[in-house]
C-alpha cells in the first residue's frame, strides 16, 4: 500500500464523540498522515477516492477469553456468577482445547473491526493467533489459589508457561493477573495490581460483597474448589478489598454490583471498568449503572467477555445492548467506549492521528443517510452485525514479554 486519499460521508476520529461531514483520511502505507474536511485534505493531498461510507479507527475489545470459543453457546446462564462459573468449569473438563474455534474468533474480531484486545488467559492460547493477525493489547495470565501452596504453584506454572511462549510479537504484551478477589489470594491479588498492567473480575455479582465482608454466600463455597482456605479477603465490599491497589493501568472486569462507596473507591484508583453487558445479561440478568459512571467520570471501555456467554466479539454489538438499556444516553457518547486502547496498552489505537497506524475501517452506507451515524453505527454494525472493510490495519509497534 503506498499513499492514499480516503474520503467518507462521515468520519469518526476516535476517542470522542467528535465527527466530520464529508471528511478525508491521507494515509502512507497504513500510516495515518492527516484527517480532516475533505475540500482541506484534497488540496494538500490530491484527489480523494470517495467511498459512500462511515469511516472510523479500529476498534477496541477490552475484555475476551479467547481460549474459551468452543464452549460456544454450550454453557447455560440465568443462574448468577457462582453456580454459572461450576457450569463452565464442568464443560471446560470435557472439552479442555479450543482447536479451530479460535481461529474462527481471530475472523470474527477482524469483521467486528477489531484492532486491540484485552485477552484473559490461562494458557496463552490465543498468542500466536493474536500475533499472526496483527491485533494489538495484552494478554492478562490469570493466576489462582488462595492457600500459599497453591497460589505458589499458579505463579510457578504461569512463569513456565510465559517461558515456553513464543514472542509476543509487535504490540502484544503479557502480563500476570488476579483472577478475582474470590479466587486468589489477597496478598497476590495486591501484589499484581500494584504491579501493573492488571486485569480483575470485580462486583460482577452481589455475592462477591458477602464473601468479601462475611465470608459466606455462594463463593464461599465456591473458594473450597481452589483448595484449603488459609486466607480470606475482609473487606466491605469486592472494590474495598481490591480498589487501593489499582491504578490507571488496571482494568475492572464488569462493575455490575456498586454502591456509592465503590464508586468513590474507582475514581479515585483511576482503574477503567469494563463493560461487558451481555455476558451480564447471560449470567446474571443485571447491569452496570452506565449513567451513574459516566456521571461519576470513572474511565470507560467495553468488552464481550468470552463466547461462552457472549454471542459474537463484537464491541459495537454491546453498545446497542448499552444503548437499549440507556435510551437517555446518546449513541454517540457510547461510541468512546469501543475506542479506549490505552486501557489495554495499545495507546495508539481508537484514535486517527497523525503519525500512527490505529487501523482503519469503514462501514458502507449502501445508499442510506442517516442524520445521526453515531446511532446509525450503533445499529447497523452493533445490533445488525454488518462486517467492517478495513482500509488500513493497525500496525503496532513494542512488545513486552510479561511482569
Amino acid at each position: 500500500m503506498s499513499g492514499r486519499v480516503v474520503a467518507a460521508t462521515w468520519v469518526f476520529t476516535g476517542r470522542t464523540d467528535a465527527v466530520i461531514r464529508d471528511g478525508a483520511v491521507a494515509l502512507d502505507g497504513h500510516v495515518i498522515l492527516a484527517v480532516g474536511a475533505r475540500h482541506d485534505i484534497e488540496r494538500r493531498y490530491g484527489r480523494a477516492e470517495r467511498l459512500d461510507a462511515v469511516l472510523l479507527p479500529a476498534l477496541v475489545n477490552a475484555h475476551t477469553h479467547l481460549e474459551l470459543s468452543h464452549l460456544r453457546g454450550r454453557v447455560p446462564g440465568g443462574v448468577g456468577l457462582a453456580p454459572w462459573i461450576r457450569l463452565l468449569v464442568s464443560a471446560r473438563a470435557e472439552d479442555p482445547r479450543p482447536g479451530r474455534a479460535l481461529d474462527e474468533a481471530i475472523l470474527n474480531l477482524e469483521e467486528a473491526g477489531v484492532a486491540a484486545i484485552g485477552e484473559v488467559t490461562n494458557t496463552l492460547a490465543a498468542l500466536p493467533h493474536l500475533a499472526r493477525a496483527g491485533i494489538a493489547g495484552t494478554l492478562y495470565h490469570e493466576v489462582f489459589g488462595f492457600s500459599d501452596a497453591r497460589i505458589a504453584a499458579s505463579l510457578a506454572a504461569a512463569d513456565e508457561m510465559l517461558a515456553r511462549a513464543s514472542d509476543p510479537g509487535p504490540g502484544l504484551a503479557i502480563a500476570r493477573s488476579p483472577h478475582s478477589v474470590y479466587s486468589t489470594n489477597p496478598r497476590v491479588l495486591a501484589e499484581l495490581l500494584r504491579a501493573g498492567p492488571a486485569s480483575v473480575h470485580l462486583a460482577e455479582d452481589p455475592g462477591e460483597r458477602i464473601f468479601c465482608a462475611a465470608k459466606a454466600g455462594p463463593f464461599a463455597s465456591l473458594q473450597r474448589m481452589l483448595g484449603p482456605v488459609e486466607v480470606c479477603p475482609l473487606g466491605r465490599s469486592a472494590v474495598a478489598v481490591a480498589s487501593p491497589h489499582m491504578g490507571p493501568r488496571s482494568l475492572a472486569v464488569h462493575g455490575v454490583d456498586l454502591d456509592a462507596d465503590d464508586l468513590e473507591d474507582l475514581a479515585r484508583s483511576r482503574a477503567t471498568v469494563v463493560l461487558c453487558p451481555r455476558s451480564n445479561l447471560h449470567v446474571g440478568g443485571r447491569l452496570a449503572d452506565l449513567p451513574r459512571l459516566l456521571a461519576d467520570g470513572i474511565p470507560l471501555a467495553v468488552g464481550t467477555d468470552s463466547l461462552a456467554s457472549s454471542p459474537s466479539l463484537s464491541p459495537l454489538a454491546e453498545l446497542a445492548e448499552l444503548a437499549r438499556a440507556f435510551p437517555q444516553l446518546s449513541p454517540a457518547h457510547l461510541l468512546p467506549l469501543a475506542w479506549n486502547g490505552t486501557a489495554v496498552g495499545a495507546p495508539t489505537v481508537g484514535r486517527l492521528a497523525p503519525g500512527s497506524a490505529p487501523g482503519l475501517v469503514a462501514a458502507p452506507l449502501d445508499g442510506a443517510r442517516p442524520g445521526d451515524p453515531a446511532a446509525w453505527l450503533v445499529e447497523e454494525f452493533g445490533a445488525a452485525e454488518r462486517p467492517f472493510a478495513w482500509i488500513a490495519r493497525a500496525r503496532p509497534t513494542q512488545s513486552a514479554r510479561g511482569t
